[in-house]
Formats: C-alpha cells, structure tokens, sequence
C-alpha cells in the first residue's frame, strides 16, 4: 500500500476544464382425603350412596403454535459502486449516473450509492458530490470489507483532474492521486474497476492509479477531450457508448473493446479529433466478471 497521499485541500485546483463540445398429565389438583383424628371411628355412612364422580374434562391437546422460520443470512454483497456525477451545469452527466445505478439496482449482491451535484435534486446534503461526500460514501458502501470495488465518475475535466462544481463550495478539480489514497483506504487490495468519463481523464491511469487489482477505463487519452457535453445531449459520447453496451457484453476487456469502438464511430460522423479511450487491465483482475 502506498504511502498517505497529499493532502487534499492543497491539490485541489479550482480550474474549470469543460469538455469539448459545448441509497432483522395436566398439573392435576390434588384433592385431599378427610384425615380422622387420632382414636376417632369415622361415622357410616346413613346411606351407601355410591355417586360417581363426574371426572374432570381433559381438554384436547394444542398444537404447539407455528414458530417463524428461521431468517436466512443476508448474502454479503459482492461489489460495491459508487456514482458520481460531478456537475450540473447541463444534464448529461445525472442522466448517465442514474441509468447506470438502475442498471446494477436490479442485482441483490451489490451496495449502491449516487451523488450528484445538483442540490435541488439531492435528497441530502450527504447526497451533493464534493470531495467530503465522495470519500464518506467510499467509507459507506464498503463496509463490510469484502466487496469488490466500482466507481463511475462522469464530468468536465481538465489535465489536473476531475471536476465537482460543488468542492469547497465552489467548484475544483480531484486529482488522481486523493482518488487513488481513498481507494487504498476503503478497497485495499480487492478487486477494483475505476470508470472516469471526462475530457483529459486519461491521466487516471498515472500518479499511482494503475495497481495490480484494479482496472481502469477512461474516455480520453491524457492530452485528448471527450464528446457530448452539449446542452442538447442525453449522455456524453462516451456514457451513451459505455451504458448501452453493458448488456452485451459479459468482461470487462469486451466493455472497453466496444465502447472504443463505438465512440470512434460517433467521433468519425462528428469529423472530430479521436478522444482515444484507454484502458488499464491490471494482471490480478484480467479475469474479472462483471457485476
């Protein structure tokens, strides 16, 4: 494990790169006999009056009531996933981070959590994503730690880092290496998928990012923007490309390979410089399924 990183607040920027184009028997009774007194003759009866006794009623057993069955343990879950969407100046960014959290809410094995940067949306200030919230929310959904770690970023940002409009109260940049020191704190050396969508997200693959457990995807190169941060957008190219091609794939190397292929595609009709997705497979997950 690597050594504490900076400090945060020193390496938070507050540069805005925006991207080109643009939550358990029965206890009988007892009667006594008569007991004479010492030397008393006891009296005949005037009449041998015989009359039987009418025995008691034994009541009819009762079934031991039903006892509920014994709860079955909860499954621990299997992976946890954080979703950030970390501005809210155009929608983009909360479209792609709710279709997501709906695609993996479906599955009984894995602790979800979303933040997003639009408080009139937010349930909670806990829901609003700042460096704060995001490095608690790691804390929560990891709690049991045994799961497998995902996080799905989705932003403007520049060639410091990832941009949250709400840091500090008013806007900065998360660098690779606070992402990379929470990883190290809450996944540790469990198998961890990291997913940056952002201009310039290349460099998540640097500063200590790239261990043998984790994998990482981004939708550009370090020196490359990405495309669809336009108003009139549902998703960024690179989100609407990643999310619709979940379901088609079963590995993670597939989701990459696909998802390149069709931002080059979108990029191509767009006559734009290619973003150049990357990718990082470290060789201790290689293998990993997908949730």
């Amino acid at each position: 494990m690597q050594a504490v990183k900076t400090g945060l607040a020193a390496l938070l920027a507050l540069s805005l790169g925006a991207c080109s184009g643009s939550s358990m028997s029965l206890p009988g009774t007892a009667t006594a006999l008569p007991q004479e007194e010492p030397g008393q003759t006891a009296a005949a009866p005037a009449a041998p009056a015989i009359a039987a006794a009418t025995p008691a009623p034994v009541p009819e057993p009762v079934a031991p009531a039903p006892q509920p069955a014994a709860a079955t343990p909860k499954k621990p879950a299997e992976w946890a996933a954080l979703f950030v969407a970390g501005d809210d100046s155009i929608k983009v960014f909360d479209n792609a981070t709710r279709r997501f959290y709906s695609i993996l809410d479906n599955k009984p094995d894995v602790n979800l959590r979303r933040l997003t940067s639009d408080p009139s949306i937010a349930p909670s200030a806990e829901d609003v994503a700042d460096t704060g919230t995001i490095d608690q929310s790691l804390g929560f959904i990891t709690k049991s730690q045994q799961e497998k770690c995902l996080v799905f970023m989705t932003s403007h940002g520049t060639k410091d880092g990832f941009y949250l409009s709400r840091a500090n109260g008013s806007g900065g940049l998360l660098p690779p290496d606070i992402l990379d020191h929470w990883l190290d704190n809450y996944c540790g050396l469990r198998p961890t998928v990291v997913i940056v969508s952002a201009c310039y997200s290349g460099i998540f693959l640097e500063q200590g990012m790239a261990q043998p457990n984790r994998i990482i995807l981004t939708a550009a190169r370090a020196d490359r923007p990405s495309f669809g941060c336009g108003a009139g957008e549902t998703y960024t190219y690179y989100d609407k490309c990643l999310l619709d091609s979940w379901t088609w794939v079963y590995t993670w190397q597939e989701l990459f390979d696909r998802t390149k292929a069709c931002v080059a595609e979108r990029e191509a009709e767009l006559g734009a410089r290619p973003s150049e997705p990357q990718a990082y497979f470290g060789p201790e997950v290689a293998d990993l399924k997908m949730p």
